[in-house]
């Protein structure tokens, strides 16, 4: 027992003595965050003495004498504290600042350089030492760190991000790049890592210049290394340079034997980016280098019909020659590949270019009749020609041999989203005949398709038709409106233009008077008469902003003036108005991204 209490009251001034010191660490740092750095040193000084091993006294001493421009001290405690450990690399960049203040750059330079020197081949000491000296900004003696490491390590490889990293952040834009194709010089595994940190670098117009320049550089000099012409080629892709990707291409595609595929490639990417005389270009190289031969010359040949077809019909600005060159490939193309399951798409394809265009429906109901015979296991691609072929018997006004092809597909597909695409057309084929309450019946099941435009375009129509018909029990109007816009779905546009004309002076009450504007400008940009089509925006815009149309409207109208009247300022006011005016439309992250490329921001 005795000693029991002799052990407790020799542990009193211990316990005395730690609460003390905790209460002295606090208040030294409180003092030091409010400023008060003479009461900060009298405390960090006294725990500092007792324990000079606590990193956090030591560091808290070193502030406070440094913050009050005590530098001579500084200096001998930091020398006391390197004495103790010569082997701590954190003294020495210490020292090294304090003399850097002071504008002693020789013994600063002295320190950091004994820092490096003092390190040993141990690689977390190195990431350590480094990593310190990035967190003062010295940028030199962290690459210089980094360059001693690898000697101790005995490898030009390691360090190797962390290297591009520090050239990054110091601005050197040079040591970057060479930093970063270092690496996939090293191990081309890397490139796809490299691209990552190289991708947000490039929205620098220095950083494209740079890597053009070194990749050149090195592909001269290293003619046989297939990274450099890739790393090229990758860099003009995400600069939507798609000419400049395809000379890379077809250098790698030659050299590799690579039988077109690189450029194939190549050339969907640049078709989904909308780049169509480049997509064109990739597959014509295709069948010019490897003929008939080739394993990819019947996919370019039917890529490349594709892209020539979405070229003109999206730019909306073709002529009868044109499209009279346009179909006599297409036939062409069938009759060198026949007109068989294989072909099924571009016979789908030839169909749509005869309806809608070439406006020869005969010839598009013939070609798709024959092709829904076929007998082929692929039974979704027939299916989507059925469909396409009801929408030409609607074009033909042949409306139940319509509606028997959709219900062929919905039968056929239950619930399979094709089917869903099937209700769908059979809901507006009723809404084209004036049958409202049947359609609406069919959209509101539709609204909650597994598809989200299926969706979106059920929940429009049935709204539509609620809204206007909710309160007219005749439907004169809408009756008006739909056989006006079947008559638009037919390509029949004058028919179309004064059916809506009579409707707006017959029906002068209608709340259908915007929507009437809608269609007559939907019209117009048909027949490419943009100036007719900006006056129907604009009047919807200035009379009938509060409705449903309005930010419709307001975007179509940018996009025509951005587009085809080439008006990019004006486009850039009315898509800012999108965003203001309209902030919960859904086109505002559209209008947003538009305003910014015509501003020329870099989008990349």
């Amino acid at each position: 027992m005795k000693q029991t209490i002799l052990f407790l009251l020799l542990l009193v001034p211990v316990f005395s003595f730690a609460q003390t010191e905790i209460q002295d660490a606090n208040l030294a740092q409180y003092y030091y965050s409010q400023g008060d750095f003479d009461k900060a040193q009298v405390l960090f000084e006294k725990l500092y003495s007792k324990k000079p091993d606590n990193n956090d006294y030591y560091q808290g001493y070193y502030n406070t004498l440094v913050a009050q421009k005590n530098y001579d001290d500084a200096v001998k405690m930091v020398k006391k504290q390197i004495k103790r450990n010569p082997k701590n690399a954190s003294y020495y960049i210490d020292l090294g600042q304090i003399y850097q203040t002071t504008g002693d750059e020789k013994n600063a330079l002295a320190s950091f350089n004994t820092a490096i020197e003092n390190l040993s081949p141990d690689a977390g000491q190195v990431l350590g030492l480094a990593t310190l000296f990035m967190n003062s900004g010295k940028y030199d003696m962290a690459v210089a760190t980094y360059q001693k490491g690898r000697k101790l390590l005995n490898s030009n490889s390691i360090f190797s991000y962390e290297l591009a990293n520090v050239f990054v952040k110091k601005g050197d834009v040079a040591g970057a790049v060479s930093a970063y194709l270092d690496i996939v010089d090293n191990s081309a595994d890397d490139m796809s890592n490299v691209q990552g940190y190289l991708q947000s670098l490039l929205e620098d117009q220095k950083y494209v210049a740079e890597l053009q320049t070194q990749l050149y550089r090195r592909i001269q000099k290293n003619a046989d290394n297939n990274v450099y012409p890739e790393m090229l080629m990758w860099m003009f892709v995400q600069r939507k340079d798609f000419d400049g990707a395809l000379v890379q291409a077809k250098a790698l595609d030659k050299r590799n034997k690579e039988q077109g595929a690189r450029v194939f490639q190549l050339g969907q990417s640049a078709f989904t980016e909308a780049y169509y005389d480049a997509a064109a270009k990739s597959y014509q190289y295709i069948i010019d280098e490897y003929g008939k031969n080739g394993g990819y010359y019947m996919a370019a040949k039917t890529n490349l019909l594709q892209t020539l077809k979405t070229k003109i019909t999206i730019a909306n600005n073709y002529t009868e020659q044109d499209l009279t060159t346009l179909r006599y490939s297409y036939e062409t193309y069938l009759a060198e590949f026949g007109r068989g399951v294989q072909t099924i798409g571009t016979q789908r394809e030839l169909a749509n270019l005869y309806a809608r265009y070439i406006h020869n429906l005969d010839s598009s109901i013939a070609i798709l009749s024959n092709t829904i015979k076929l007998r082929t296991n692929d039974n979704k691609s027939v299916a989507w020609c059925k469909l396409d072929l009801g929408d030409y018997y609607i074009m033909d006004n042949e409306v139940w041999d319509a509606m028997l092809m959709y219900g062929q597909v919905d039968k056929d597909f239950k619930d399979e989203p094709i089917a869903e695409e099937a209700r769908f057309r059979n809901a507006k084929v009723s809404y084209y005949t004036g049958d409202f309450d049947w359609s609406k019946a069919q959209l509101d099941v539709l609204k909650g398709s597994t598809s989200e435009l299926i969706s979106n375009d059920a929940i429009a129509l049935s709204v539509f038709i609620q809204d206007n018909t909710g309160l007219d029990t005749s439907y004169d109007a809408m009756n008006f409106y739909a056989r006006a816009d079947m008559l638009i779905f037919q390509n029949r546009n004058q028919e179309a233009l004064d059916a809506l004309d009579s409707l707006a002076i017959k029906f002068t009450e209608t709340s259908l008077q915007d929507d009437i504007l809608f269609a007559k400008a939907r019209i117009y940009l048909q027949e490419r008469k943009y100036e007719e089509a900006a006056k129907m925006f604009e009047s919807l815009d200035e009379s009938y902003s509060t409705d449903l149309l309005g930010d419709d409207a307001t975007f179509q109208l940018a996009e025509l003036e951005e587009k085809y009247m080439n008006n990019k300022d004006k486009a850039m006011e009315l898509y800012k108005t999108i965003m203001t005016k309209y902030p919960g439309s859904i086109y505002v992250i559209e209008a947003r991204k538009r305003f910014r490329e015509l501003r020329g921001d870099n989008l990349n």
